[in-house]
């Protein structure tokens, strides 16, 4: 029988980055390769420019940091391509999800081979970016099942559709939390407003009511039940000019962390990440 001691949350960490757009999440992944740590990112959003920026140029804090830090970093970006159909754009294939599936499952990608990421071990970061963008996909690929790939869809359809979707993101969420993948995981999402109801900020009454803000995925059913999935579940926010990384509940979205007594209360989102993980992992 192991030992608490020993428990995984010592070795790697499994975390959701969730924040508004322009908030610095993604930017926010530099400061763990610089930290020597090997980031695999599956780009949905096409928007890892950040990144390559902040990592080659010789004034940046991280490459005086390590100048080796860019090596550290491999991605694919995964999107559909679109079409207009009678005036509206919609994606003309559905190859967005299964291709980030056998990415999971084996990371191969041109001549770039890493092999299955259950083989890897805690120097590497699993990075989706971004859960949002995942939802999407899920819906591109199950919509043509029914051979309705680009056509109009009725509300009880549309319904369905995304019921549908949603258990496809549940999937994905239960291969991150999976104790055989072995890696750290980020996944980072941007952020839906839920109220009591479960309309958004005002119910459909029209009547004001307290919202909480959650990762946004694809209907508002599936969001409140995301972080369940996540031991860290992080906030990104924009106070006055910085940008923070906070790890303990500030109202607007409940936060919570492996290490407690061990974390700040917040970080500066420039070096946020590689401090959290040090504090809480040790290293």
């Amino acid at each position: 029988m192991p030992n608490i001691t020993d428990h995984q949350s010592n070795q790697t960490t499994k975390l959701l980055l969730i924040g508004h757009s322009g908030t610095g999440k993604t930017g926010a992944l530099c400061s763990l390769a610089a930290a020597g740590y090997k980031l695999r990112i599956l780009d949905l959003d096409n928007g890892v420019d950040i990144i390559k920026s902040y990592l080659t140029d010789p004034n940046s804090r991280y490459v005086k940091e390590n100048p080796n830090c860019a090596a550290n970093v491999e991605y694919v970006t995964l999107t559909e391509t679109k079409k207009s159909v009678n005036g509206r754009i919609l994606s003309a294939k559905s190859t967005v999800w299964p291709r980030m599936v056998d990415l999971l499952i084996h990371w191969k990608d041109g001549d770039t081979d890493l092999g299955k990421p259950s083989s890897w071990g805690p120097d590497s970061v699993l990075v989706l970016v971004s859960l949002t963008a995942a939802a999407k996909a899920a819906l591109d690929h199950h919509v043509p099942m029914n051979g309705a790939l680009m056509a109009v869809r009725t509300q009880n359809e549309g319904r369905r559709d995304i019921g549908a979707a949603q258990d496809y993101i549940r999937s994905l969420l239960d291969l991150f939390k999976d104790d055989g993948l072995k890696c750290n995981v980020i996944v980072i999402s941007h952020i839906t407003e839920v109220s009591e109801s479960g309309y958004g900020p005002q119910s459909e009454e029209g009547k004001n009511e307290t919202s909480q803000g959650f990762p946004s995925a694809i209907g508002r059913a599936l969001s409140p039940h995301i972080p369940r999935y996540f031991n860290t579940v992080l906030h990104a926010k924009a106070v006055g000019p910085s940008l923070k990384i906070y790890t303990k509940t500030t109202g607007e979205v409940c936060t919570k962390n492996t290490a407690p007594m061990k974390v700040a209360q917040s970080y500066n989102v420039e070096t946020g990440l590689a401090e959290y993980f040090r504090a809480v992992q040790g290293k």
